[in-house]
């Protein structure tokens, strides 16, 4: 017992720590996934009860923030279009300074109307609305997406199937980055190459 104990505090901390030091969406379905294996795997008695508390607070937090900051669909789009920007305030709206110039060209042509998904990526000032197959597949597999988000991501899968599989593997990331655009939001080190 007390291995397994000592196994999942190392799962929650290490979890915790991947967490903190990145936003991706996959990042954050894996962190999910693990604090849920974690709960399950605990035997709740007086010496673990605050583990479980902690596990529980964790997973309420983090499934409320991808729940409504990392989803688009064609509302969310309208939404993000009539932000405010600098709204520096606990009551404010674009909590993430978001400009709604930000939002790609493609993307109102692309997302279907009764599809949606999560963003690969959140930042201050700066949304990444690129489709992260990966991610958004376990988030579905692990339920951090709600029933209707869910329904919605596999909705969008399959009316942009030409777009994410056409006659390859399914892509892991759409749309691709290209030449420019993608040394500059890689790091790209030409001595790395």
């Amino acid at each position: 017992m007390y291995k397994l104990s000592s196994l999942i505090f190392f799962l929650y901390a290490y979890a915790s720590m991947v967490y903190l030091t990145t936003t991706s969406l996959f990042m954050q379905a894996l962190f999910y996934s693990a604090l849920r294996c974690s709960r399950e795997m605990i035997v709740v008695n007086d010496g673990s009860k605050n583990l479980v508390r902690a596990i529980n607070n964790r997973l309420s937090a983090l499934s409320f923030h991808i729940r409504e900051y990392y989803w688009v669909d064609m509302n969310k789009i309208n939404v993000i279009y009539r932000y405010k920007t600098e709204e520096y305030s606990t009551e404010a709206t674009n909590k993430f300074n978001i400009y709604p110039e930000q939002i790609p060209s493609w993307l109102m042509d692309w997302i279907p109307e009764e599809g949606g998904y999560l963003i690969g990526n959140l930042q201050p000032a700066h949304m990444d609305f690129r489709f992260f197959t990966l991610g958004n597949l376990w988030s579905v597999i692990s339920s951090l997406g709600t029933p209707k988000h869910n329904e919605a991501i596999l909705n969008l899968i399959e009316a942009k199937w030409d777009d994410l599989v056409g006659n390859m593997p399914l892509k892991i990331c759409y749309p691709a980055l290209e030449h420019e655009d993608w040394r500059i939001i890689t790091g790209s080190d030409p001595k790395n190459t």
